[in-house]
């Protein structure tokens, strides 16, 4: 049966069958294949249309990447004026338009940080994040990075080390026996233990995913509390993952404030939704720790590219501008409630919602999977994890009238 509302259109005898996602999967490795068959033709604001004219409502922001909205007017006439301007690479040489924007990213960003560093993804920040903990420690005899077990902090051999499990560059041979991995606090009666720690004073620094991704796990009430006040006491580092939780989506420009004011990390990695758009991401911190090293190698090839830095100015520009913050002051408290009545379903175990990211829970991941076909194939784009979660993180230009659209449809297949 065909599908037509005003934001979705699914024609009839529609299922996910996608002749393109064929001819590309055989030139690829199957570890990089999309497990969604579903072609993107056009993205704009909150709404996917693939090359038969179907339409979605896209809960994924691509990956938590468009918080602006897909190809957003703003930031496309600043791509556009870049490229006329013929100054679209400069190595690491300095641009005004680089300036610019870090003159904006620091004025909109808390006071204590007064260092930028721009890389081109989020796994290249968190690579850059390790090597400034470990030159930390080096440089006052600490030993240990505490993370968390089930993390991810992206693709590459630094980030494997600091990820999931200890066991999870296995693949290389090579091991950081200086990591250590805590239990994720799950329930929200967990504590945090200094017990399980090594020698505070061993401890050179702390990563901590903002929420943990795939079922957008956030740390009990208190918890990042006290163990910020350990790592301050014993001169330990701080440094938050801000991949999926920067800029705006859970309401501040940046996650981890939603734990507290009195929070203020060392070191915080971004990427994904800096831009809205194009490839870069960027490590913040200050002086004292970013010049530990003056032989580091921390730029790249790409890093502060002149067309991906005006696309970001104009995504802060955006979201940060007065109006847009009012209207997502109302659709995040929509957002909220609406997901957080889904919980009713016996399916759910537990919905974990903040600001725009949400994440049902459900009891058996082979429901999970089922209701996300059932909503792609229904004009719904929701992220599967392929576990026992859907995670959902429309644009934050999403209207209240989508976000109830899409609610009944995810409803009607609980």
């Amino acid at each position: 049966m065909a599908i037509q509302t005003k934001h979705r259109r699914v024609r009839n005898n529609f299922f996910l069958d996608d002749k393109l996602f064929q001819k590309i999967a055989v030139m690829e490795p199957k570890a990089v294949a999309n497990f969604i068959p579903l072609t993107w033709h056009k993205a704009k604001d909150f709404s996917v249309w693939d090359d038969r004219g179907n339409k979605w409502i896209d809960l994924t922001s691509g990956i938590f990447v468009a918080n602006a909205g897909h190809a957003n007017p703003h930031i496309k006439k600043a791509i556009t004026k870049q490229l006329k301007a013929d100054l679209l690479f400069a190595y690491n040489y300095p641009t005004e338009i680089k300036k610019k924007f870090l003159d904006k990213i620091l004025k909109l960003s808390p006071d204590h940080f007064n260092r930028v560093i721009l890389l081109n993804s989020g796994s290249e920040a968190m690579d850059t994040a390790y090597k400034l903990i470990k030159f930390y420690g080096q440089k006052n005899n600490k030993k240990y990075i505490i993370t968390f077990k089930g993390a991810y902090h992206g693709r590459g051999l630094s980030n494997d080390l600091i990820s999931g499990n200890k066991e999870k560059a296995d693949w290389s041979g090579v091991s950081d026996d200086a990591v250590r991995f805590l239990d994720f606090p799950y329930n929200e009666s967990d504590k945090f233990d200094p017990s399980k720690l090594p020698s505070p004073d061993q401890i050179a620094g702390f990563i901590l995913e903002t929420f943990q991704g795939w079922g957008a796990w956030f740390y009990p009430k208190g918890f990042v509390n006290d163990l910020y006040r350990l790592a301050k006491k014993s001169g330990a580092l701080i440094c938050f993952d801000e991949m999926q939780a920067g800029f705006y989506r859970l309401g501040p420009l940046y996650g981890y404030l939603t734990y507290g004011a009195e929070i203020k990390p060392d070191i915080i990695a971004l990427g994904k939704g800096i831009s809205s758009s194009l490839p870069i991401s960027a490590v913040l911190s200050r002086e004292e720790i970013v010049d530990l090293n003056p032989k580091a190698d921390l730029h790249g090839t790409h890093s502060g590219n002149a067309v991906c830095v005006a696309a970001a100015l104009a995504n802060l520009e955006f979201l940060s501008n007065s109006k847009q913050v009012k209207i997502r002051e109302k659709t995040m408290k929509v957002f909220a409630k609406n997901l957080s009545e889904l919980a009713q379903s016996p399916l759910i175990k537990q919905v974990n919602v903040r600001g725009m990211i949400a994440a049902l829970i459900f009891h058996k991941a082979e429901e999970a999977s089922r209701v996300v076909k059932a909503c792609i194939e229904n004009g719904v784009l929701p992220v599967c994890t392929n576990r026992e979660s859907i995670k959902i993180a429309p644009p934050l230009t999403i209207t209240e009238e989508a976000i109830h659209e899409f609610t009944e449809v995810i409803k009607s297949f609980l």
